[in-house]
């Protein structure tokens, strides 16, 4: 074993019975280091199972335990044990020493993390899946969490806003073991509180930047979608969720708040949906007690009543083009195409929708496997606005069956049913607004709901929705993977891992 403290990277060297180096070899950097002990522990495919408290009365003579993660394929972490033994007693206390002071020196690993399980999220499993695959890799990496059962909607949000200075300040993380509802409560009450914390006006839609919340942000996906957990790590899977808040990784997050006039609605860090979208998840809350199969229960219900909604979308794009949009012809009466309303905005489109749709993540899940927005990134700086204006039964059936088989990539030849752009922000008017409740054609004022996040945001009737991007405005447990890496097209037996050779090292090299 050989350590290079400038780039904090061990390598292991297997060696033959009589010392000589053979081919078989590792290099282990620092970040990937979970925890460096005297006990050994026992794993099972990769995860813990039982972690003995490290002793040193009880610790095996000579020999040190190096817990490591891995990814076993494109998206999928897990741990491994080098174990390195050593011809004295005092050779092997001079490395341990080293190597845990060197551990202790990485900043950016968690040591204190605010936990909040919602119990009856998914299938209620949220609870069982934190002390059987998280709290294990947790302890093994000697991190400090405070757990809290969330008991009613909000829950969450009003323990936020009443925690202590000190405990505020104290907190490296905070953790949700849910679905995307919770995460959304969690990321609401902490931007919020960030910003009062700073003086800072978050409901004023023309700020100039808000504040960066100190900590860092994890989800344990244990919901029905789990779709910015998925979109961060490919995967829902909680064990290697657990493993990215362990060894401390970061990326920097978009995210998008929702405006009323001059009141702060919801904070978004996912995707944004009217229309068809909307509708499914607001069905779906009648029939909870089917669990996560009544979302299909729900869209088909949905597909079969299709709904349409008259209203406008105004945009302004994060990037000028070199020449103009265009667009269809707005639906009249048409004010601003009339010359007698202007618009903060540089484009707008007035027509009856099928879907509006704001990605400000790819959006990974369950029901859109290959993204719904493979352009966009988790915090390159733009929104991925997408229309699609009243279309047929059969049509709108070839463009969800498109997304779930091939992802947004799949759309790009419905150029005439689909309409998309990359903008910073953007205003969404419903038809009563632009009409009037009192119209002849009452169909135009209907109003439908919105999908934020998982949660339903029902559209007021006389007021227009407010929406602007903050970017990189929030720090993730997690590393952003690069979409177009051919390997994450392909599936995971197809992914050929290094083998294991050994998880035993004699006689380190000098």
């Amino acid at each position: 074993m050989t350590f290079d403290k400038a780039k904090k990277v061990l390598e292991f060297v297997l060696l033959k019975p009589n010392g000589v180096s053979t081919k078989h070899k590792i290099n282990v950097g620092f970040d990937e280091i979970l925890c460096i002990r005297s006990t050994p522990i026992k794993l099972k495919k990769g995860l813990p199972t039982c972690i003995g408290k490290d002793d040193s009365s009880s610790d095996t003579p000579n020999a040190i335990f190096i817990y490591y993660t891995i990814r076993v394929n494109v998206y999928i972490w897990r741990i491994r044990e080098a174990a390195v033994f050593f011809t004295t007693t005092t050779e092997k206390k001079q490395w341990e020493q080293i190597l845990q002071n060197t551990l202790k020196e990485l900043e950016y690993r968690p040591k204190n993390l605010l936990v909040f399980i919602n119990p009856y999220g998914g299938k209620g499993l949220a609870k069982t899946i934190y002390e059987n695959q998280v709290a294990p890799l947790f302890d093994l990496a000697g991190v400090q969490a405070k757990v809290l059962l969330t008991e009613r909607a909000n829950h969450c949000y009003e323990y936020m806003q009443e925690l202590d200075p000190e405990t505020w300040n104290s907190i490296d993380g905070i953790v949700s073991v849910g679905g995307d509802g919770l995460f959304n409560e969690v990321l609401c009450s902490t931007v919020i509180r960030a910003q009062v914390d700073s003086n800072k006006d978050i409901t004023d839609i023309e700020i100039d930047s808000l504040t960066t919340p100190r900590m860092r942000f994890g989800i344990i996906g244990a919901g029905s979608a789990n779709s910015i957990v998925s979109t961060v790590h490919g995967t829902d899977d909680c064990s290697t969720a657990a493993i990215h808040i362990a060894i401390g990784s970061k990326c920097a997050v978009d995210v998008a708040t929702v405006h009323e006039g001059r009141k702060l609605l919801k904070v978004s860090a996912n995707a944004i949906s009217y229309g068809w979208l909307g509708d499914v998840l607001r069905d779906s809350e009648h029939y909870r007690c089917m669990g996560p199969i009544r979302y299909q229960w729900s869209a088909l219900r949905t597909t079969a009543l299709h709904p349409t909604y008259f209203g406008r979308v105004s945009f302004t794009l994060s990037n000028q083009p070199e020449q103009p949009l265009k667009f269809p012809e707005c639906k009249k009466p048409c004010e601003i195409c009339d010359g007698t309303k202007t618009d903060s905005h540089t484009y707008h489109w007035q027509t009856d929708f099928t879907h509006v749709i704001c990605c400000v993540i790819p959006c990974v899940s369950p029901f859109t496997p290959y993204c719904l927005a493979p352009y966009t990134g988790l915090g390159d700086g733009s929104m991925d606005l997408a229309m699609v204006p009243k279309v047929s039964r059969c049509a709108n059936f070839r463009i969800l069956r498109k997304v779930a088989m091939y992802g947004g990539k799949g759309l790009i030849p419905l150029e005439r049913d689909l309409h998309v752009y990359r903008v910073s922000r953007w205003t969404f008017t419903p038809g009563a607004l632009i009409l009037g409740e009192n119209t002849v054609e009452p169909e135009k004022v209907q109003q439908g709901a919105w999908n934020l996040d998982g949660e339903i945001l029902p559209q007021p009737s006389d007021k227009a929705l407010h929406f602007r991007l903050h970017p990189r405005l929030i720090n993730y447990f997690g590393r952003e993977l690069d979409l177009d890496d051919p390997r994450y097209r392909r599936c995971f037996c197809c992914y050929k891992t290094e083998k294991k050779k050994s998880n035993i090292v004699i006689n380190p090299i000098e």
